[in-house]
């Protein structure tokens, strides 16, 4: 990647749907230019989703787990089936998920079902205060 990349890549970060002729004009090249840019990173996983971020007027939380070594390719399996935010640690917890809750009562719920899954060893949930 160079330099016009990471800049398409920084205009899509604030707004995803910001037309390649836009991004164009911004970066003084022509749309054509974007718009095969942009392919190229779709294509080589740079660029893995676009998506869309939904204001949560309910709970957030940070799960973090400890897993048995010997079923962490299977934990791992499961889990990134199940979330989108995964995020893999070195150190006392080995995965973090980010979610998103309706109340506490349902990230209860989704803390006792990682609880169930054969492999988790050990939860912490931390609330986000807003």
């Amino acid at each position: 990647m160079d330099e016009i990349d990471w800049s398409i890549v920084n205009i899509l970060k604030e707004n995803s749907r910001t037309t390649n002729s836009n991004i164009g004009r911004k970066l003084n090249i022509s749309e054509g230019t974007v718009r095969k840019r942009i392919k190229n990173m779709l294509k080589s996983g740079v660029i893995k989703k676009f998506t869309v971020i939904v204001k949560n007027n309910g709970i957030e939380g940070m799960i973090l787990l400890t897993i048995d070594s010997k079923k962490a390719k299977h934990v791992s399996d499961i889990i990134t089936k199940k979330f989108d935010e995964v995020y893999e640690f070195t150190g006392k917890y080995d995965i973090a998920l980010q979610v998103s809750c309706s109340s506490l009562v349902e990230l209860n719920n989704v803390v006792d079902e990682l609880r169930s899954i054969d492999g988790i060893k050990e939860t912490n949930t931390l609330v986000r205060l807003h």
